[in-house]
């Protein structure tokens, strides 16, 4: 008698470890938290623009989407998050940032948002607006206009400044013309191929070395759509929407769409450029609720991603399970039912002799 109580109480002990066990399976495969997190990219990406920005000290602008999305899943310090954004880089400088990077950075990554490709046609920009505008530099000494191309934020709000006073809208389209030749778009094209390519190259490459993050790409947007149209302005209209196009197609390809997503800021950006960027103050960056605008998109795509891998692997863990959570609580019953009758069974046999 002592032998079967003892046996059915291991038994017992044994199936109640075994339901722990699920119980705390099930508990880890629905947690949706992002313990890690990179950043690489561009002045987007670096928060150029907003209150506090330090190109030292990226976690200063607490506004940029980047601090916005550590603060919502409570990550930081340089173990957990990693901000390798620089003002001004173009899509093959940040390829080469990101090769670069430390291994192990990108190996435990749960998340990476990389913003490209704005750099490479901004720079084609700045090159041929600075042969354009000495090609009129007499026209442009008239009206008193001088820009400045040692600083290519100043470059951007001198010409925005000009499209948006009607009293030079004559020398604006000379200008326009001379920045729109054949070889120019033809540079353009080439560009939009060049980050097509080395976007490519930035997934394959955090692949190879075992990066399983969510990638999301910053898709470009164009804030020069709001002011008075010319031959340049459609250019850069037509350009930008076809890396936008590239980055969508990309995200969507066998090949490299695996947990690779699209924040499409040209979509969302639409008829609120006054308010998503700084374009008012002649600044084309995002302004505080454009940054808020891309981390809302961002923690929303995760979460679904989050869900849908969690739905998953639930369904697959079920399915292959040898012995399904149902039964194991009926074993669990059934034990612990014998265990209460044999000592009860005892009692009475004890009290008897």
């Amino acid at each position: 008698m002592k032998k079967l109580f003892c046996l059915l109480l291991t038994l017992l002990f044994a199936v109640s470890l075994s339901s722990l066990t699920v119980l705390a399976e099930d508990t880890n495969e629905n947690s949706s938290e992002i313990r890690s997190a990179a950043i690489f990219g561009d002045s987007i990406s670096a928060g150029f623009g907003l209150a506090g920005y330090d190109p030292n000290d990226l976690t200063q602008a607490k506004g940029s989407f980047a601090n916005l999305i550590a603060e919502h899943y409570h990550i930081s310090g340089n173990d957990s998050f990693f901000n390798s954004s620089k003002s001004g880089r173009t899509s093959s400088e940040i390829l080469e940032n990101i090769k670069k990077t430390d291994k192990s950075i990108l190996e435990r990554a749960d998340l990476v948002v990389i913003s490209a490709g704005a750099n490479d046609i901004i720079s084609i920009v700045g090159e041929t607006a600075f042969s354009a505008y000495y090609s009129l530099s007499d026209e442009f000494a008239q009206k008193n206009v001088h820009i400045d191309f040692s600083d290519l934020v100043s470059v951007e709000n001198t010409i925005i400044s000009l499209w948006k006073d009607s009293s030079t809208q004559e020398l604006i389209n000379k200008f326009a013309e001379l920045c729109t030749t054949e070889q120019v778009l033809t540079r353009y094209q080439d560009a939009v191929l060049k980050c097509e390519s080395n976007l490519k190259e930035m997934i394959a490459y955090m692949r190879e070395i075992g990066c399983e993050a969510q990638i999301f790409l910053l898709t470009p947007y164009n804030p020069a759509s709001i002011l008075p149209q010319n031959k340049l302005t459609d250019a850069l209209q037509k350009t930008l929407q076809d890396l936008e196009q590239r980055c969508l197609s990309l995200c969507k390809s066998a090949e490299y769409g695996f947990k690779v997503s699209a924040v499409d800021l040209m979509e969302a950006f639409k008829d609120k450029y006054a308010e998503m960027t700084s374009i008012s103050s002649l600044d084309i960056h995002p302004s505080a609720a454009g940054h808020q605008l891309i981390a809302d998109m961002i923690v929303q795509d995760v979460e679904i991603a989050l869900q849908q891998q969690h739905e998953s692997q639930n369904r697959q863990r079920h399915s292959t399970a040898p012995v399904p959570n149902l039964v194991v609580y009926i074993i669990f019953s059934v034990a612990g039912a014998a265990v209460v009758g044999i000592v009860i069974y005892a009692v009475l046999i004890h009290r008897k002799k």
